[in-house]
């Protein structure tokens, strides 16, 4: 009896060992959770804090030299989504590029979403239309598209090419600059707005019927520009500058037609919008 009496004993014991021992791990389970909540709210806090003070860093007004990477990151944290259009002609369409990737605005695009993780939201919307003059973009309604996007950015690609090719006077190529960009500054007041210049060609002082070669046409529209004070890349003079520095020919970064880049053409684009975007 007296053995049954200790064994009866030494398991009223064990049961109240287990017992607090199963409330005092409870107890540490739940002050472990508590702890790991607070640690979660803390690197939330931070990381609320963090996004703040990015966000006022690349506010416009605390940021008078904003780049327009910048500029689409400050964006991208202020709205659920970042657009940018672009509009132009066969420069912008992607024509002389294997593929849409291949082209300066694919190669354009993938870069700025992978630099940034705040840009994941960044989308390009192209307009650009094979063949397409200023007038055809102005008369063609190309310029209510690109307003219909509601886009932060535009980049427009003017089609002096086809103006040349095309006969198109100076005198109605400034008017259909002026009509485009009055049209999108008074649409779009908080756009941003870039115009570049389309790519060189090989037969840029080749005359058309009113004695004016695609070097006038860059030349009078940089004057229109730059009197308005828009926002502008040469792309022609950008390219050429890069061709110099990797000693490369104009015919090996244009296709058979000695006008349209090739993949490698649309590269050396891209790399000039791309380094224009951090403004270096």
């Amino acid at each position: 009896m007296k053995k049954y009496g200790l064994l009866f004993i030494a398991g009223i014991c064990l049961l109240v060992v287990v017992a607090f021992g199963h409330l005092h791990w409870k107890n540490m389970s739940q002050a472990a959770g508590i702890e790991g909540k607070k640690a979660e709210e803390r690197i939330k806090e931070k990381e609320k804090v963090e996004r703040e003070a990015l966000i006022q860093s690349l506010k416009p007004e605390n940021n008078k030299q904003q780049t327009l990477i910048d500029y689409l990151q400050y964006k991208s944290l202020t709205q659920d989504k970042v657009i940018v259009s672009l509009v132009g002609s066969n420069g912008t369409s992607g024509t002389g590029a294997s593929n849409s990737s291949n082209s300066w605005a694919g190669r354009l695009e993938k870069i700025l979403r992978s630099e940034r993780d705040d840009l994941e939201t960044l989308r390009f919307i192209n307009h650009g239309h094979d063949g397409y003059s200023t007038k055809d973009l102005f008369e063609g309604k190309k310029i209510e598209a690109v307003i219909h996007d509601n886009p932060d950015l535009v980049i427009f690609e003017n089609p002096l090419i086809n103006n040349q090719y095309q006969s198109i006077s100076l005198e109605q190529t400034e008017k259909d600059l002026k009509n485009i960009m009055s049209k999108l500054q008074k649409e779009l007041p908080n756009a941003k707005i870039l115009i570049i210049s389309p790519n060189p060609v090989a037969n840029s002082k080749t005359e058309n019927s009113l004695e004016l070669n695609y070097l006038d046409y860059i030349k009078d529209s940089e004057r229109v520009i730059k009197k308005n004070k828009w926002t502008y890349m040469n792309s022609m003079s950008g390219i050429e500058k890069k061709l110099k520095e990797e000693n490369m020919r104009l015919a090996d970064i244009l296709t058979n037609d000695n006008v349209h880049p090739n993949d490698q053409g649309h590269y050396l684009w891209f790399e000039m919008l791309y380094e224009f975007f951090k403004g270096e």
